[in-house]
């Protein structure tokens, strides 16, 4: 009796285990959709006007492929972030006091993105996410009722800190000096090679 007894206590320890186990590897949210206010540089035209970001906003979708079934010391993850869509918004006015041209822009960036990432998860719910991905990034520009665009290849970091689906977060984007290549052919004109994003 007392080793059938045994036995059940050893078998019910170790499905707690199991299931304690099981719930960590649950804590791990590997699937991310991010909603963000966009703060962009400012757009110097070759007339000298300066444009400032007088709107931004960013969504983008994808899923952490961790490297290890299990958390190590059931709190430390690595893995790989495939973002699987980018997007990116940011409409420029011109400054008040230097023109009375209402010159506008706006610009789009859609990419996709890979990189190492860590996540770790301290509690329950709260996960803190550390990542750094390289984007290949596709960027247009509509200025003076002209459309413009080329490609760039951007290198992101950022982290967020969420507890449950709620979260904040801060991300960098790193791209090159471009031109802005007009559909039809030739440079788009009015626009300074800038760096993009922000």
């Amino acid at each position: 009796m007392k080793k059938t007894l045994l036995v059940i206590l050893a078998v019910l320890c170790g499905l707690s285990a199991m299931a304690q186990d099981e719930k960590a590897i649950k804590t791990r949210r590997p699937k991310y959709v991010n909603l963000g206010y966009v703060l962009q540089q400012d757009v110097t035209l070759e007339t000298g006007e300066v444009l400032k970001p007088e709107f931004g906003a960013t969504l983008n979708r994808g899923r952490t492929y961790y490297l290890h079934k299990r958390p190590i010391g059931k709190f430390l993850s690595f893995g790989i972030d495939a973002t699987w869509i980018d997007l990116n918004y940011a409409m420029y006015k011109p400054h008040k006091f230097m023109t009375y041209d209402e010159t506008s822009l706006h610009q789009a960036e859609i990419a996709m993105q890979v990189g190492p990432s860590i996540t770790l998860t301290p509690a329950k719910r709260l996960q803190l996410h550390l990542y750094g991905r390289f984007a290949p990034t596709f960027a247009l520009r509509y200025v003076d009722k002209k459309v413009g665009g080329n490609y760039a290849s951007m290198f992101v970091a950022g982290g967020n800190l969420s507890f449950g689906f709620f979260g904040v977060g801060v991300e960098y984007r790193k791209g090159p000096k471009m031109g802005y290549k007009e559909f039809g052919g030739g440079k788009l004109k009015g626009v300074i090679d800038n760096i993009i994003g922000g």
